[in-house]
């Protein structure tokens, strides 16, 4: 099977309850120096949340993952964006591919391979990831998404990630505070969703010009899968 599996638990949902973070301080005497523990309680009620899953082996060597539930105009909006170099067992065969979800409404609004979605156009660079997806790569889209996330000056963490089902290790820079701008048209043009999401999560990880370079069109396409 596929070395990395994802799943959405929940696109959106109500935050109740309390984080309890442990803090260490330092008590100076002139005879001695003592630390004692305490925490800090950061109250989670009226916040929004989003659960997804990974689980296989390991992770793709390249990938691009949005995603944000933080819109400003539309509060229980939620979208997810992921794109990945995936390699599969058979002959070291390796094709690009994608999945991304809007939830509007009470509405999910697929874009994936498995749906028909395709890409109209895709950029990565250092200051923003753009990205341009319709519905349905054949006859009229009832979607169009654009999707631009600004990645000047944003903060980074380092995360542990799976490495060829043996062990942890810390190798994924993650975004929490990126900023998103979302639009999405329906099959006339019509303007659905014109928002910013803000706190919106961003990983680029791997050589994603291979994303690039597989957008539908280019001559450095795969010639039968590509975006």
């Amino acid at each position: 099977g596929l070395e990395c599996t994802h799943g959405i638990l929940s696109f959106d949902h109500e935050l109740s309850g309390n984080l309890s973070l442990a803090t260490s301080v330092n008590n100076s005497s002139s005879d001695a120096t003592t630390s004692s523990a305490s925490s800090l309680q950061i109250s989670m009620d009226g916040g929004r949340g989003y659960t997804e899953k990974d689980f296989g082996r390991s992770f793709p060597s390249l990938w691009v993952w949005i995603q944000t539930n933080s819109f400003r105009n539309n509060p229980g909006t939620s979208l997810f964006v992921s794109l990945a170099r995936i390699p599969t067992p058979f002959f070291g065969i390796e094709f690009p591919g994608f999945t991304a979800a809007i939830w509007h409404n009470g509405e999910l609004i697929p874009f994936a391979t498995w749906s028909g979605a395709a890409f109209d156009d895709i950029r990565i660079s250092k200051e923003e990831v753009y990205i341009a997806l319709r519905s349905a790569r054949h006859g009229r889209s009832k979607y169009r998404v654009e999707i631009s996330v600004d990645r000047r000056n944003v903060p980074e963490v380092l995360l542990y990630a799976p490495v060829n089902f043996t062990r942890m290790e810390p190798f994924v820079w993650e975004a929490l505070r990126a900023t998103v701008h979302l639009r999405l048209f329906d099959g006339k043009g019509n303007v659905i969703i014109d928002d910013m999401g803000d706190y919106a999560g961003l990983e680029v990880h791997g050589s994603v010009q291979y994303l690039v370079d597989n957008l539908c069109g280019k001559k450095t396409a795969n010639k039968l899968i590509c975006l």
